[in-house]
């Protein structure tokens, strides 16, 4: 699991449903699949009730004109989500049952980090412009092996490659990667160090054969 941070904003799922619709995109059709909230976006009562959510929170504001304005938070993530090219799913697994899901979502400019709560309620942490997107996913996966070692990260992505899918676990001397092809686990690579992960996981990115570190 990540950290949240203090500069994390957190959207209930009728904000969100509401966010996600504001744009017209075939990237925020993408963005509301990756987020389970394909259906709530043609929701029109919850996209009422999103709106007056953001309102009485002082996140939106309706002018004279009757447009909407919103604060920074939400037109980053109202940006991200409509103009995204790359969403990364990190399923990180304690046990076979247990575990949490971290989606990272990029965009031109942008990149986000999304992690569900309950009542299907989204954290939403900006990620630091100064790390590369590979190396918050190397961030994320190390930190949850480390918590537990016994435990894997199963990512999946989807760009302009493609859709790729990616494991890795902690082993005895170092990070163990395979690529993923429906249920099929492909071969494994030797232990890796913390740059080969890095390293492997720019390959996988790019939808490049990977190669050991």
């Amino acid at each position: 699991m990540i950290t949240v941070e203090d500069n994390s904003v957190g959207f209930g799922f009728a904000e969100m449903a509401y966010i996600l619709q504001l744009q017209d995109t075939a990237s925020a059709g993408r963005s509301a699949a990756w987020l389970r909230l394909t259906d709530e976006t043609a929701n029109p009562e919850l996209q009422r009730a999103g709106l007056s959510s953001l309102l009485a929170r002082g996140m939106a504001t309706v002018t004279d004109g009757a447009d909407v304005s919103f604060t920074q938070p939400v037109d980053v993530v109202a940006y991200t989500v409509a103009r995204a090219e790359r969403w990364t799913q990190l399923d990180l697994l304690q046990s076979r049952t247990l575990g949490d899901t971290v989606v990272q979502i990029e965009s031109d400019r942008t990149q986000l980090l999304f992690q569900p709560r309950t009542m299907q309620a989204w954290f939403v942490l900006p990620q630091d412009q100064g790390l590369s997107a590979e190396a918050a996913q190397s961030h994320i996966v190390r930190q949850h092996l480390e918590a537990h070692p016994s435990g894997g990260v199963r990512l999946r992505a989807e760009g302009p490659e493609g859709q790729l899918e990616l494991v890795v676990r902690k082993g005895a001397d170092g990070w163990v990667c395979a690529p993923v092809d429906g249920d099929v686990v492909g071969p494994a690579t030797e232990p890796l160090s913390d740059g080969g992960l890095l390293q492997w996981l720019q390959s996988f990115r790019s939808g490049l054969a990977l190669a050991n570190d």
